[in-house]
C-alpha cells in the first residue's frame, strides 16, 4: 500500500438536493464548508464513518474519503487539486460582472450586395 501524504482523512459526498459537495462534520451532519469537516485520524474510524455515510442515501450520494493536512492553526488543507476546486469553487468566474452603465450598440446600415456603388463613375 502506498504511503499516505496527508495527516488526516475527510469524508465527502454530493448533496442530493443541490449536487453541491458536502463534508461530514463532527456532529454527524453534512456541511458545504470544508473547514466544518470532521478530520479522521485512524483507518478504523474512517471505515466506520464511510459505512454510515453509505446508509444516508436520501441525503448524499457517492461518499468517499480523501487525504488532507491539518495546519497548526486547525485549517484543513486538501492535498489534491480536485478537492481544492470542490471546496473553493470554480477556477474561473461563472459570469462576467455586469457593466456599470448600459452599453449602446450601434447598428450598421446594411449595404446592397449587388447594387450600384456611389463612387462609380456615371
Amino acid at each position: 500500500m502506498a504511503k499516505r501524504s496527508g495527516t488526516h482523512y475527510v469524508l465527502s459526498a454530493q448533496l442530493l438536493g443541490t449536487g453541491a459537495p458536502a463534508y461530514l462534520t463532527a456532529a454527524g451532519v453534512w456541511s458545504t464548508c470544508l473547514q466544518d469537516a470532521h478530520t479522521v485520524l485512524t483507518d478504523e474510524e474512517r471505515d466506520r464513518l464511510l459505512a454510515q455515510a453509505e446508509q444516508q442515501q436520501r441525503i448524499v450520494c457517492d461518499p468517499y474519503v480523501f487525504d488532507v493536512r491539518v495546519e497548526p492553526g486547525g485549517t484543513i488543507d486538501p492535498l489534491s487539486a480536485r478537492e481544492r476546486i470542490r471546496a473553493l469553487g470554480p477556477t474561473t468566474r461563472v459570469r462576467r460582472p455586469d457593466p456599470q452603465s448600459p452599453v449602446t450598440l450601434s447598428r450598421a446600415t446594411p449595404s446592397p450586395a449587388n447594387g450600384p456603388r456611389s463612387d462609380a463613375g456615371e
